[in-house]
């Protein structure tokens, strides 16, 4: 690393969750019911990866934009709280800072609604020469597909960015985050992701939802088989399964911690966080992916997306939790 620090910069998307969680019938009658209070907490793809990071001891870069409003105001207190540098996240009146509203059912599965609809923050990324030259000096960029899923300033920034290290030789990494309506991903954003994954050194994603629908092969191991170069790899998360690691030298699995759920939210944000963390510190990949799924396992026992362990509870989760 540059003069022994880790320099990591964070492409993407802050905002806020507010966690609502269904009430709950406590007898069969239905005639009792328990309601939890919502909860607001800091949220965002990029950001949630960027404070899994920090937790882990390396504290990263955001680059990207919100807005000068409410939640605006709140995420730069949450980021700052988290230790992660926020020199180049640029406030906008012109956006809105979006808040998702997660619904949260029994099983810990989460539905997703953000709000504003329009103007949205990490749909604008106007790159400036200053941004560039954090760029070249860092030691890992990473982005998501958040930020990229339609033809904004942000998507041809990540384009850019992407293209600039790749030619730098500066590490990569770049979570898929693919929205698939009705089982179709649309044309224009598989095409923006195939560009950006030419400039990608790891690939991370849902085997099932994201990495299956980037070709049509009808099976996500064959479809990350084709991804596969001597300078690429391609990590697929699969939940209770664990992980599976697809390189040009073979293929490496990795078993979950068995947990129980209180929500999925940011799990996966988590992981890249942990994936980052386990490469920057020289870790075999084998080992990287067992600490991802410890992070991601602590991460859903716990409740939002600001749940990832810190290097302290992570190792004490993984000498008292069970794999398999």
């Amino acid at each position: 690393m540059r003069d022994g620090v880790k320099k990591v910069v964070i492409v993407g998307d802050a905002g806020l969750d507010i966690i609502v969680r269904f009430p709950k019938y406590l007898d069969q009658d239905r005639k009792r019911v328990e309601f939890t209070a919502p909860k607001m907490v800091g949220g965002g793809t990029g950001a949630n990866t960027a404070a899994a990071l920090a937790r882990l001891g390396i504290f990263p870069y955001m680059l990207g934009t919100i807005g000068e409003d409410a939640y605006g105001k709140f995420v730069l207190k949450d980021l700052a709280e988290e230790n992660i540098r926020t020199e180049y996240l640029k406030i906008d009146p012109a956006v809105n800072t979006v808040g998702v509203f997660a619904f949260v059912d029994e099983y810990g599965e989460r539905y997703l609604w953000g709000w504003p609809r329009v103007d949205r923050c990490f749909d604008k990324l106007e790159l400036t020469d200053r941004d560039m030259a954090l760029i070249e000096s860092a030691d890992w960029v990473h982005s998501s597909g958040m930020v990229t899923i339609r033809d904004t300033s942000s998507r041809a920034a990540v384009e850019k960015i992407f293209e600039f290290a790749h030619r730098k030789g500066i590490p990569t990494s770049y979570d898929l985050n693919l929205r698939v309506t009705d089982g179709v991903l649309e044309e224009g954003f598989r095409q923006a992701t195939l560009r950006i994954l030419e400039n990608c050194t790891y690939v991370l994603g849902s085997a099932e939802e994201e990495i299956f629908y980037l070709d049509d092969s009808g099976d996500y191991r064959e479809t990350a088989r084709r991804l596969v170069r001597h300078d690429r790899t391609v990590i697929a998360r699969l939940g209770a399964a664990g992980a599976a690691a697809f390189t040009d030298r073979g293929e490496i699995t990795a078993s979950a911690y068995q947990v129980r759920v209180s929500d999925t939210i940011g799990a996966g944000d988590a992981y890249n966080g942990a994936f980052i963390a386990g490469c920057l510190r020289g870790c075999e990949l084998a080992e990287t992916l067992d600490l991802c799924n410890a992070v991601s396992g602590y991460s859903v026992s716990h409740e939002g997306a600001r749940s990832a362990p810190s290097q302290e509870a992570l190792e004490q989760f993984m000498k008292q939790a069970v794999k398999g």
